[in-house]
């Protein structure tokens, strides 16, 4: 006898018994018990397989929020990333039956996969590797005739969780004008910035003559721009640094005076040909309402190799994804170095996030971080400067090693400065425990990037893109996942002990 048949006097009361039964299946469907709770996947779809659910859910988003972590969607490399604050990131890659758990790769019921725009994950693979129990269809006389409310930590958010890309401000900053004017002795930039906000600025020392200021919580209202002025300023150069920064840049002829003036509308740049001995090399200040500024003498960036670093700020960690923009490294087929070590790098930065790290990078997309097509020390330096200038705690520069044969394999992790030994023995013994790759050692080199960080630094050479075995791990998802996993641990390994 079907459980659903009742004893009833009227085929209209029969009909209607059915449709409230089906209704209540169906909302029984979609639900999942946790601590007595119920939580309802709202996108929730059969596979022959096993259920599927959105990793933008709202459900799946507060059950994952309820374990302590935090679910993110990369949409250009096609990955979603559950992190925790411990050791354990959980990583699902679109077309990819493997996912890992820590640093453990399993194989799922079936590989995520894109629906509309929106991608799917296994959700009792997503349950197992929450250490929760499988998703199952809750019956209708088990279920309560009205849901308990869910808790504070348990309520779906009111609106779609962004991945990636954090909420803009209701009403950003914004640079909507960057005007040179050139006079006989001196030159004029004057930006005109939206609202109230903070900058600094930062120059380097005779040879290098640059000068620049990073507005910050700012977006660009205008294009970039590259325009010519005069002597002393050959060059200004006009960008948006990150997400949050928009950078002015200056090329000058000389260590000459600079003034910075900033007010309720803007800042005003003023460089004058007057040869100074020596002047302040950083400052910061406000605009707005309250505009002020203050320029600050700063150490000159070298470090004797038995000075200790102090961070400004010793939360912040640094890090470099090699080549980028005009620059594609080394590369193999449509395996293009510069993307690679992006990806990785990424992952490294959303890994440290979730660990409660502040993150820098040098770039977060594919672009030259100091001008296309630039010179190599130009494009270095800028790396240096972006860690330099935060006063990061420490940088590390992730790399694809290749050679003219296939034959070398393995990782190789590079130090120069007598600080930066511990830091690449940390990484290096992480990347070697936890990959099993062939360890190519800890070497001194005096590689630009390493050497002109004022900080500690390391660089990994992560596998070698020539060689067939090393390429077909560097184009796997899980392994890059492994990759910045045993690389965020061997950072976190180094900042435990130094």
């Amino acid at each position: 006898m079907n459980r659903y048949a009742v004893r009833i006097g009227s085929v209209l009361a029969l009909a209607l018994s059915a449709i409230l039964c089906a209704a209540a299946a169906d909302a029984a469907d979609n639900s999942y018990i946790y601590n007595g709770k119920r939580i309802v996947f709202q996108t929730l779809i059969e596979r022959p397989a096993g259920p599927a659910v959105s990793a933008d859910d709202p459900g799946l988003h507060a059950l994952v929020s309820a374990k302590g972590a935090t679910l993110s969607w990369d949409s250009e490399n096609q990955y979603i990333l559950i992190t925790f604050p411990g050791p354990t990131v959980i990583s699902f890659a679109i077309g990819d039956p493997h996912y890992l758990a820590g640093s453990v790769t399993q194989t799922a019921a079936f590989a995520p996969f894109m629906r509309d725009g929106h991608p799917y994950v296994p959700l009792n693979d997503v349950l197992h590797a929450l250490k929760l129990p499988p998703f199952s269809t809750v019956s209708p006389a088990a279920a309560p005739a009205t849901p308990s409310p869910l808790p504070a930590e348990l309520a779906p958010p009111p609106t779609p969780i962004p991945f990636a890309t954090p909420m803009p401000s209701p009403q950003p900053v914004q640079v909507t004008a960057v005007d040179v004017q050139t006079q006989p002795g001196s030159v004029t930039i004057r930006i005109a910035v939206s609202g109230d906000g903070a900058f600094d600025w930062h120059r380097l020392r005779p040879p290098d003559n640059r000068w620049w200021i990073d507005i910050h919580g700012a977006r660009l209202g205008m294009p970039p721009s590259d325009q010519t002025a005069g002597d002393p300023v050959t060059s200004v150069r006009t960008r948006q640094q990150s997400g949050d920064a928009v950078r002015v840049a200056l090329s000058l002829t000389d260590f000459d005076q600079v003034d910075v003036v900033p007010d309720d509308g803007g800042i005003t740049i003023t460089v004058a040909s007057r040869k100074l001995a020596d002047a302040p090399r950083s400052g910061t200040g406000t605009f707005g309402s309250n505009a002020t500024a203050q320029a600050t003498p700063v150490a000159s960036p070298v470090v004797s190799p038995s000075a200790r670093y102090v961070p400004t700020n010793p939360n912040l960690i640094a890090i470099d994804p090699g080549h980028g923009g005009s620059d594609p490294g080394a590369g193999r087929g449509d395996a293009q170095e510069k993307k690679i070590t992006l990806d990785i790098a990424k992952r490294v930065r959303d890994i440290l996030v979730a660990r409660g790290w502040q993150v820098i990078m040098t770039r977060d997309t594919d672009k030259d971080v100091y001008a296309p097509n630039d010179s190599a020390r130009d494009e270095l330096q800028a790396r240096d400067d972006v860690a330099n200038s935060r006063g990061a705690r420490l940088l590390i520069s992730i790399h694809v090693n290749s050679y003219v044969n296939s034959g070398p394999h393995g990782v190789t992790t590079f130090y120069f400065k007598a600080g930066d030994f511990a830091l690449a023995q940390a990484v290096s013994r992480r990347v070697i425990a936890e990959l099993g790759v062939k360890n190519n050692g800890v070497v001194k080199d005096k590689l630009y990037v390493i050497n002109h960080a004022i900080m500690p630094a390391a660089l990994v050479e992560t596998a070698f893109i020539s060689n067939p075995d090393d390429l077909a791990l560097l184009q796997s998802s899980s392994w890059r996942q492994k990759m910045a996993q045993a690389i965020a641990d061997g950072i976190v390994d180094y900042t435990e002990s130094n």
